[in-house]
């Protein structure tokens, strides 16, 4: 547990360069030209609702004074229009922004898997399996959620801002620049709790790949867990860290709690200010415009606020996606190879081979021998021998550290990849089931093999008798 929490804290320290991260999410926007372009649309016709709101109000205080005597039925006639265009223009903006970033996620979410199953063996070796799951739910999840929030809120109470500003400062512009009094303390308390955030959301991604690698650690070996009685110390290990990642939790939460508050306090202290300068003014401005200024103000709160709930968001959305896009850069498995669909006649050799996971211990040394084609060989040794290090050497999964390994007298890094792992047949004392029919357990990574070939090979491992027993049998 010790050097779990070490590794969290390493990785609180580091930096997020979210100017990256932000271009490289630009670089799958870019795609979604038009979903972006009918979302934004719907999100100006929103915003213009807002001013045209205040603009109803002064209507609305004019006909009651004694104007538009006869045409007092367009102002409900007015207000149903603006309700009408406040509704379609949200309904685009949302849909189509949804759709873009439901896109640019599904768009980084395969790029990176599409990437990490191309890593050498090495990385896997180096990386738990929760922790590379919690990248496809956790990460995924969040880039989800707070991107397409933070863009729907930008697109649409962003707009609305510059719309009801646009409309403020038409009206008065003295009045309107008092709003930006309080720019400087706000922008430092901006600052101030994005570094908490970006500190606080790094250990709760940490803590959360590690709670997902001890759970899944813990049921994959269930076996050996209740055959040692150890239940009680997989708990201990499993609340430990659950119990770390709820009080990272907690901090976030705090912290986003603190934000929104503090900007809802400065807004209205901006308002009561506003409204004092109005009444001060009352003279350089009738009634039906006083009435209309202070609806428009009153409508800056809420858009406002929202704003102020982006960065965080946003800065989550970095942080998770730092992770992300470092797995997409990660230098794929090598493969230097040029043979390619050649008639393999299967002699194997290993020329003083040797093998080493860490530079400082060998797990292979010099290993010498032939095998001449269509001969067996049976290779025995106590647990940690290295014997399924050799064969992971055949199939390229590690590369020797010294000599060579060939094929048919080629060293088996001539051949391309694909075909030579295509080309070998392995049977792992760790057998995998994947999530789908026994037939297509048995064809996996055959693509051109028949019905017929997969009955044969069944039948030479005795178990088409019992498949057969099966409901659906194959």
């Amino acid at each position: 547990m010790a050097s779990t929490i070490t590794v969290i804290n390493t990785r609180l320290s580091s930096k997020v360069k979210l100017s990256v991260f932000f271009s490289r999410i630009f670089g799958y926007a870019k795609k979604q030209g038009l979903p972006f372009s009918l979302a934004f649309i719907g999100y100006g016709l929103y915003a213009f609702s807002q001013p045209a709101f205040a603009m109803l109000m002064e209507a609305f205080v004019r006909a009651l004074e004694g104007e538009y005597v006869d045409s007092l039925h367009m102002v409900p006639l007015m207000c149903v229009a603006i309700a009408l265009l406040r509704g379609l223009g949200s309904y685009l903006g949302s849909y189509y922004m949804s759709k873009a970033g439901a896109n640019i996620v599904h768009g980084v979410r395969c790029d990176m898997y599409e990437n990490i199953v191309r890593l050498p063996m090495k990385f896997f070796d180096d990386n738990k399996s929760g922790r590379l799951v919690s990248l496809f739910t956790y990460n995924s999840n969040l880039m989800i959620t707070s991107t397409t929030q933070s863009l729907k809120t930008i697109g649409r109470e962003g707009l609305t801002v510059i719309a009801l500003l646009g409309y403020l400062f038409y009206q008065s512009t003295s009045l309107t620049l008092t709003f930006l009094l309080l720019g400087p303390p706000i922008a430092l308390a901006v600052v101030w709790i994005s570094k908490k955030v970006k500190r606080l959301g790094h250990g709760i991604q940490a803590s959360t790949g590690e709670l997902n690698h001890v759970a899944a650690e813990t049921f994959s070996g269930i076996r050996q867990v209740k055959s040692s009685a150890n239940e009680g110390n997989e708990k201990d290990r499993f609340f430990q860290i659950s119990d770390l990642t709820k009080r990272l939790g907690l901090r976030l939460a705090k912290f986003s709690a603190i934000y929104t508050p503090f900007m809802q306090v400065m807004v209205i202290i901006v308002m009561a200010l506003i409204m004092y300068i109005v009444l001060l003014s009352r003279g350089s401005m009738d009634t039906a415009q006083l009435v209309a200024y202070v609806t428009a103000v009153g409508l800056l709160p809420k858009p406002i606020r929202s704003l102020s709930e982006v960065h965080p968001k946003l800065l989550e959305a970095a942080v998770v996606a730092e992770e992300v896009f470092t797995h997409i850069d990660l230098e794929q498995e090598q493969d230097q190879g040029q043979i390619d669909k050649v008639n393999l006649l299967g002699k194997l050799s290993f020329n003083e081979v040797s093998f080493a996971y860490k530079d400082d211990q060998l797990a292979l040394e010099g290993i010498d021998f032939q095998l001449e084609a269509g001969k067996t060989l049976a290779i025995v040794g106590r647990s940690g021998g290295g014997k399924s290090t050799l064969v992971n050497l055949i199939t390229r999964f590690y590369l020797p550290t010294q000599g060579e390994v060939r094929i048919d007298d080629v060293p088996i890094n001539q051949y391309k990849l694909a075909f030579l792992r295509s080309s070998i047949a392995m049977v792992s004392q760790q057998v995998v089931l994947f999530n789908d029919s026994i037939k297509a357990n048995i064809a996996y990574g055959a693509a051109d093999v028949t019905e017929s070939e997969i009955f044969a090979a069944a039948k030479a491992a005795n178990a088409d008798e019992f498949i057969n027993d099966f409901p659906q049998a194959y």
